[in-house]
């Protein structure tokens, strides 16, 4: 029969919440954003929590990567709230229905100059 452990009785020191390997590397690379992974996995495995310097690494990408969704999603709530509504269109796009009318317009006045003159005309009416 294998022998059971002895249970520990709790006592302050393991009641505390352990920081994972990950909090401590988001929370040194949040101190020293510039610094490079080998001096940051030094400073850490110094503080004891045993990691590498591929481990920084990787998580100083993904914080990037983050970062930047994070902007990219801004951009796009900012885009979508210009425009309440409606997706967000080019002030110079013209629908085929409108192109359409305007064909039939042309052909109404006789063509294409006539028709500038008659808008022409409109627009000093509306001043």
């Amino acid at each position: 029969m294998a022998k059971k452990k002895p249970e520990t009785e709790a006592t302050p020191e393991t009641e505390q919440p352990k920081v994972t390997k990950a909090q401590a590397i988001r929370d040194a690379l949040a101190a020293d954003p510039k610094g490079m992974p080998k001096d940051i996995a030094d400073k850490l495995t110094a503080a004891g929590v045993n990691v590498s310097a591929n481990e920084v690494s990787q998580m100083k990408y993904q914080l990037k990567v983050a970062k930047k969704k994070k902007g990219q999603k801004k951009a796009a709530a900012k885009t979508a709230e210009a425009v309440p509504g409606a997706a967000a269109v080019p002030a110079d796009l013209v629908s085929v229905a409108a192109l359409q009318k305007a064909k039939k317009l042309i052909q109404e006045l006789g063509g294409v100059k006539e028709a500038k003159q008659a808008l022409a005309a409109l627009s000093q009416l509306l001043d």
